[in-house]
């Protein structure tokens, strides 16, 4: 073929590097860094001169599970509502539930004024 030019390059008649080889660098400084992880984290701790004010590590580990305090669902006896209803009216309503939240105190059960004798300047003609 006369007019055909075809392209030549000395470089692309060589084989191509194996995937072990291309591997090998990234290999040998992966294992080069866990090896300095494991020598810097075995290094012990100097132990703690007397009169410091640094604690002194534990001597043994203590495992306390986060589950130690759960208490399983128990029924609970169910009142009528009309009862719930009253109750929470006699403590004062929403509001006394509200203060409850905010002092962590229980509210006292006391008499509640009258919830709307208060309301559009006094009592209705």
């Amino acid at each position: 073929m006369a007019g055909v030019r075809t392209k030549t390059h000395p470089a692309w008649h060589l084989p191509l590097p194996s995937p072990a080889r291309q591997f090998r660098p990234l290999l040998c400084g992966a294992l080069a860094l866990s090896a300095a992880v494991a020598v810097a984290s075995a290094q012990t701790a100097p132990a703690t001169p007397p009169g410091s004010d640094r604690p002194a590590l534990p001597s043994r580990l203590q495992y306390v599970s986060a589950l130690g305090g759960y208490q399983p669902y128990s029924e609970q006896p169910v009142q009528s509502w009309r009862e719930a209803n009253e109750r929470v009216a006699r403590i004062g309503g929403w509001r006394a539930y509200a203060r409850e939240a905010t002092t962590a105190a229980p509210a006292p059960e006391t008499t509640a004024p009258e919830p709307h004798s208060g309301q559009h300047g006094g009592p209705k003609r």
